[in-house]
C-alpha cells in the first residue's frame, strides 16, 4: 500500500470543541475546521437535511448546517452606489480580488459588484469550488466596500492598518514574528511597521503566501507596539541589570513548554548530549532546540532585550580589569532588585553569555 504524502495542516484544532482555536483574534469569531466545514458544505450540496452530525469523542453532535454558515459568515454585502457598474474583471485585472474568488462569483452568475448588493456572504457557500478562505476574502471584500468613505475607489477605508508615529520605525527583523510573516514582509519589500501605513487586511491577502493567520499576526504585533512593549524608551540604564533580568524571566514564561523545557536545562548547566539523551534526541538537534529558543527569547520584546545586552556590555568594558562577568559581580550590581527573578545567578550569567557571546563571563 502506498503511503500518502502528509499534507501540513496551517490552523490549530481544539479537540474539545472541533473548531479552531482564535487564530485570528480581531477579525473573525471562532472558525470551522477545513474538515467541518467541508462536511457542512457537502451536506448542503447533497440536498440533505440541513443537519450534520460530527464524532467528539463518544458523543455525536447534531449541527444545523445552515445556521452554521449563517454564523460564521453573517455580513450583508452593500455595495456604493458609485461602484455599482464595477466589472469583475477590472477588480481582478488590478489585483483586488484572487482568480478563485472571479471564477465562483462568475459562475454563480456576477458580472459586476451591483449583482452582489444585497447578498449575504454565507450564501455563497451553496456554490462549487467555494471553500473556507474564498468565504473569508469574500467577507473582507464586503467589508471593503462598505467602508467606503471617498470615490477613489478601494483605497480609502477604516479596514486600513494605522501605525503611530512613534511605533513606524520598528523593523521586522527584530520583532518577535514567525518565519512565516517573516518571508512574506521579505519577498515584498517591507522593512518596518510603517510600511503597513494605510495598507487594508484585503491587499495583504494579495500577497504570495499571505494568509488569514498572518494578517492576524500581523494585527498582534502592531497592537503590542502600540502597547508599549517594544518601547526602547522604557531603559532606565541605571537599572539596565535589573531591567534585563526581569525582561529574560517574563520571556522564558512565554516560550512553548518544550523550548522552556530545553532552555532551562541547558542553563541548569547540563550539556547538548544530556539533554538530547533525556528526551531521545541526537546531540545536535537539542541544540538545535536550545538556539530556538534563546533566538526566541530575544526577540520577545522587540529590541529591548538587544539594547539591555549593548548597555551590560557597556557597563562590563567600563570596569578597569575586568576578570569576566561572575555570579558575584551580577549579584552586586542587582542587589536585592530581582528577588522576584527565580533563576539562580550562575543561571542567570549562563544565560546572558548565550544571548551575546561578546560579555566575557565567568559562571563558575
Amino acid at each position: 500500500m502506498t503511503n500518502k504524502p502528509h499534507k501540513k495542516k496551517f490552523l490549530k484544532r481544539s479537540p474539545a470543541r472541533g473548531h479552531f482555536q482564535n487564530s485570528t483574534r480581531g477579525l473573525y469569531p471562532l472558525l470551522p475546521s477545513a474538515e467541518t466545514f467541508s462536511d457542512i458544505r457537502a451536506t448542503l450540496l447533497a440536498g440533505h437535511q440541513s443537519v450534520v452530525r460530527r464524532q467528539h469523542g463518544e458523543r455525536d453532535v447534531k449541527v444545523d448546517a445552515a445556521a452554521f454558515v449563517s454564523r460564521y459568515f453573517p455580513r450583508t454585502i452593500k455595495i456604493p452606489a458609485r461602484l455599482r457598474d464595477r466589472s469583475l474583471e477590472a477588480l481582478f485585472g488590478s489585483r483586488k480580488i484572487s482568480a478563485r474568488l472571479t471564477h465562483m462569483l462568475q459562475r454563480w452568475g456576477a458580472r459586476v459588484l451591483g449583482d452582489l448588493h444585497g447578498r449575504r456572504v454565507g450564501d455563497f457557500a451553496w456554490q462549487r469550488n467555494c471553500g473556507l478562505k474564498t468565504l473569508q476574502e469574500l467577507d473582507s471584500l464586503a467589508s471593503v466596500l462598505s467602508d467606503q468613505a471617498s470615490s477613489t475607489g478601494l483605497g480609502a477605508n477604516r479596514t486600513a492598518f494605522a501605525i503611530p508615529r512613534s511605533v513606524c520605525r520598528l523593523r521586522f527583523d527584530e520583532l518577535p514574528i514567525t518565519k512565516r510573516l517573516a518571508n512574506v514582509v521579505s519577498s515584498n519589500g517591507l522593512r518596518t511597521l510603517g510600511d503597513l501605513r494605510g495598507r487594508t487586511r484585503f491587499e495583504l491577502l494579495q500577497y504570495w503566501a499571505c494568509g488569514w493567520r498572518t494578517v492576524a499576526e500581523i494585527q498582534q504585533v502592531i497592537e503590542r507596539a502600540i502597547s508599549g512593549e517594544f518601547d526602547v524608551a522604557q531603559i532606565d540604564e541605571s537599572r539596565a541589570p535589573v531591567g534585563l533580568l526581569l525582561l529574560l524571566e517574563h520571556g522564558i514564561e512565554r516560550l512553548t513548554p518544550r523550548d522552556r523545557q530545553f532552555l532551562l536545562a541547558r542553563l541548569r548547566g547540563m550539556t547538548f548530549a544530556e539533554i538530547g539523551r533525556r528526551h531521545g534526541l541526537t546531540r545536535a538537534r537539542a541544540h538545535q532546540a536550545v538556539m530556538k529558543a534563546l533566538n526566541v527569547l530575544r526577540k520577545t520584546w522587540g529590541p529591548r532585550i538587544p539594547r539591555l545586552l549593548q548597555t551590560i556590555r557597556a557597563h562590563y568594558f567600563s570596569i578597569p580589569n575586568g576578570s569576566g562577568l561572575t555570579p558575584a559581580l551580577l549579584n552586586q550590581w542587582v542587589g536585592h532588585a530581582s528577588k522576584s527573578v527565580r533563576l539562580s545567578r550562575k543561571a542567570q550569567v549562563r544565560l546572558i553569555a548565550a544571548l551575546d557571546k561578546n560579555i566575557p563571563v565567568s559562571p563558575d
